[in-house]
């Protein structure tokens, strides 16, 4: 299955990268563009509002004509980064996070909804997870990677590394022999109408909590870890993190394959919120180790059996459903950032920080228990 997929499994990680890495690179930006860092900053916004918007508008049409929409996709991105990294101005490089932020939220709805097509029936949930999974990949591994590389050679060669990847990805799609599946695609009216739906709104609101809660918190993982018996050892505990996120993307398909999407999600939920509140836990080295791996694990695991739930629900709309599914997650990282700042600012604890984002993780599982019960009346 990978031979047939890594195409879609490495843009994916070029996205992941993408997404994340910019945050880490806001001083060297600055200084070299001549800008301030909360102007830079807009950088990340600018990329994961424009996904959030593109793809839900955008990803339905292009599944009509899945591989040309989909070279197309990388293409731009590919070029968005390029002048991201070739930058002269700071308005140069938010107008470039803008496009590649468009391109990325076409290229990942549409990605996992062909990959779930180019499988059997009974391997679908594998093919989504394994796309999903390079999200992680190049979140966990890439972000570092990419850092480093600044540090070496300074923020434009880490802004290549995902030129680098992206050109892979595409030249994967490009040359593949034969026809891409297309992907059912319906009026814009009914695409709105789709995602409006009770079932397929609180899917959307479940992932939306759960991206404020998981990829929120993980903003500001290292002020939770410096008060803390870890801090001393930042790296290796963030480590642990992407490890335990590892297991959990690359993981995941199997058991989507095999169980009920809905349960999987309310058990992945409750680990999430029993690893959150470990968190608060912060002077005890061993229950902070352990929280993180499994916060790690539950986060990145969590968004697989959402995408197949909407995927099995929306037979019609896959794409449409599955690309504000997405949207969602982009948006509760930004929503989660953005509340942690305020409480940062405000000075809280980072136990403050940790019980608030337990606290989120565990109004999404009740949404998902309210999910669950919707279709078992059905």
């Amino acid at each position: 299955m990978m031979r047939r997929l890594w195409p879609f499994v490495v843009g994916s990680v070029a996205l992941g990268l993408d997404a994340y890495v910019v945050a880490g690179l806001l001083p060297s930006v600055a200084s070299s563009l001549g800008a301030w860092e909360a102007t830079v900053g807009l950088g990340v916004a600018a990329f994961t509002g424009s996904y959030a918007v593109a793809g839900p508008l955008l990803a339905g049409r292009a599944g009509q004509r899945s591989r040309r929409s989909l070279v197309t996709a990388l293409l731009v991105f590919t070029v968005a980064n390029l002048a991201t990294a070739l930058s002269p101005t700071v308005g140069v490089f938010l107008g470039a996070r803008v496009v590649a932020g468009a391109a990325a939220g076409v290229y990942s709805p549409l990605s996992s909804a062909v990959a779930a097509k180019l499988v059997g029936q009974e391997r679908r949930g594998r093919a989504v997870a394994l796309v999903l999974a390079g999200l992680a990949v190049g979140t966990v591994f890439g972000v570092p990677i990419g850092l480093a590389l600044a540090q070496r050679w300074g923020w434009r060669a880490a802004i290549l590394l995902i030129v680098a990847i992206g050109g892979a990805a595409l030249a994967g799609i490009a040359l593949r022999g034969g026809e891409l599946p297309a992907i059912p695609a319906s009026s814009p009216a009914d695409r709105l109408r789709s995602i409006a739906r009770p079932k397929n709104l609180l899917t959307v609101t479940v992932t939306l909590l759960t991206g404020v809660a998981s990829l929120g918190l993980y903003t500001y993982l290292t002020v939770v870890l410096s008060a803390g018996s870890l801090a001393s050892h930042q790296s290796m505990a963030i480590w642990f993190w992407g490890l335990g996120g590892a297991v959990g993307a690359l993981g995941i398909g199997p058991l989507v394959d095999r169980f009920d999407p809905l349960r999987l999600s309310a058990v992945i939920l409750t680990g999430l919120v029993c690893a959150l509140f470990g968190m608060t836990q912060g002077h005890a080295a061993g229950v902070t180790v352990a929280s993180l791996f499994v916060w790690g694990m539950c986060g990145w695991a969590s968004l697989a059996p959402q995408q197949h739930a909407l995927l099995q629900a929306n037979p019609a709309d896959g794409a449409t459903a599955v690309a504000a599914n997405a949207s969602a997650n982009y948006l509760g990282s930004a929503l989660g950032a953005a509340i942690g700042s305020l409480l940062v600012a405000a000075h809280a604890a980072p136990a403050v920080l940790c019980g608030s984002a337990a606290a989120v993780a565990a109004l999404a599982l009740l949404c998902q228990v309210v999910r669950q019960r919707m279709s078992s009346k059905a």
